[in-house]
This record gives structure tokens, C-alpha cells and sequence, in this order.
């Protein structure tokens, strides 16, 4: 372990960590994708009319935002490809980023959920009567109607959660997938410890620009959304 800190390394550390940036966006983008998927189906079974169609959302999102994900990560990178085998399945082909961009899919998909349904139901019902008295149907009253207003609504909580996920992709590490966090543990485990702490502060450096981009981004795309519905009459 190095005996003193040398501030003036860091930032030649943060080129080679940032080598692992296409991983940590591989990862962000496609658990995004997925999260944003499987909280669309919660969403509508958290509005069903059905009881127990709600009690599975209420349950599953109660669950998902109540686990840690490191916990997440574990049960599933350990457990999932046991109980597999159980049935005949052998999954020790299946890559460690799939395992953790299933774990953070799950984890961050009761947020969207929760986004969503929150989003939805802040939209007046008398904007969905009124077009139905025009004769509008389901669907064009939900996508002309509905969705535009509910995702300006959403955006900044969007933002919010892609950003959490973002950070929580650092977690990628606990299982030697090389992000950028991995890249960091990995070099300085090649170094036997020397300036551990300078690679760390450059990781943290990446991260935290690297969340002020994303955070840019958000209120960017908030305010040309919001502007560009302003000029929509409908």
C-alpha cells in the first residue's frame, strides 16, 4: 500500500478508467431499456381494476425498492443459475454482464413503475372525458392525450432514476465485471495497492462528471419538450 498520497497521478489514471466507460454504458443503457419495460406491465397492473392484480404490483414493488441491490446481485448471480440447473439448465455460458443487468433491470424497474403510475394519475380525468365526448377511442385518447402530458411529468424523475442507475452500475464490480469501477479495483490490485486511493478518487471523478452530463442532459430535454408542446394545439 503506498505510504503517500500523490494528487498529481490522478488524473493520469482517469484515461485508463475511462477505457471501461463503453461496458458501464452497455449496461446502463440496456438495463434502462428493460426497466423501463417491465415497469410499463406494473404500471398497468397497479391501475387494474383487479385486486389482486395491484397486490402483485404493490408486493413486487414494495420488494424491488426494499432489497439492496448488492443483495439483488448475489441472489441472483448465485442462486439463478443453481435453480437452473435444477432444471436442466445450464446457464455457466451466460455472462456476468447479463446477470448484472438483469439484477439492476429488476431493481430499477420499481422505481419507473412508481414514476409511471404517479405520472399517469397526475393528468386530470376530465381531460380523458372530454375527449371521450368527442368521440376519441382508448389508445388515441391515451397516446394524444394522456402520454405526452404524463411523460413531461416524468421527465425529471427520469432523470433522477438514470442517474441512480447509473451509479448503482458501479456495483457491476462485486462479481469482477470490469466497468469503471472494476477497471479502478482491477488496477489497483495490479499495482498490489500502490496509490489505491488516487485510482478511487479518479473513479469517483469520472462518476461524478459523468452524473452532472446526465443531470444537464435531463433539463435540456425538459425544457425543449416542454417548449415544443407548447406550440401543439390540439
Amino acid at each position: 500500500m503506498n505510504s503517500t498520497f500523490k494528487p498529481e497521478t490522478i488524473l493520469g489514471y482517469i484515461p485508463k478508467i475511462l477505457q471501461a466507460f463503453p461496458v458501464t454504458m452497455e449496461i446502463l443503457l440496456v438495463s434502462l431499456i428493460i426497466s423501463l419495460i417491465i415497469g410499463v406491465l406494473i404500471t398497468m397492473l397497479s391501475l387494474s381494476n383487479e385486486k389482486w392484480l395491484k397486490r402483485i404490483a404493490h408486493f413486487y414493488i414494495a420488494f424491488m425498492r426494499g432489497i439492496p441491490t448488492l443483495v439483488l446481485i448475489f441472489l441472483i448471480y448465485l442462486g439463478l443459475p443453481q435453480l437452473a440447473l435444477s432444471y436442466g439448465i445450464n446457464l455457466s455460458k451466460v455472462s456476468k454482464i447479463t446477470f448484472i443487468i438483469i439484477c439492476l433491470s429488476l431493481g430499477s424497474s420499481a422505481n419507473m413503475a412508481e414514476m409511471m403510475r404517479t405520472s399517469y394519475l397526475a393528468i386530470d380525468k376530465g381531460q380523458r372525458e372530454a375527449a371521450y365526448s368527442v368521440g376519441m377511442k382508448g389508445f388515441p385518447t391515451f397516446y394524444r392525450i394522456i402520454l405526452p402530458q404524463a411523460f413531461a411529468i416524468a421527465i425529471p424523475t427520469l432523470g433522477n432514476n438514470i442517474i441512480i442507475l447509473f451509479k448503482e452500475t458501479s456495483l457491476a464490480f462485486s462479481i469482477s465485471v470490469i466497468d469503471l469501477m472494476g477497471k479502478a479495483r482491477l488496477m489497483s490490485t495490479l499495482s498490489y495497492g500502490a496509490n489505491k486511493l488516487e485510482v478511487y478518487i479518479a473513479a469517483g471523478i469520472v462518476f461524478w462528471v459523468s452524473c452532472i452530463i446526465l443531470e444537464k442532459l435531463s433539463k435540456f430535454l425538459e425544457r425543449i419538450y416542454t417548449k415544443s408542446r407548447k406550440k401543439v394545439v390540439i
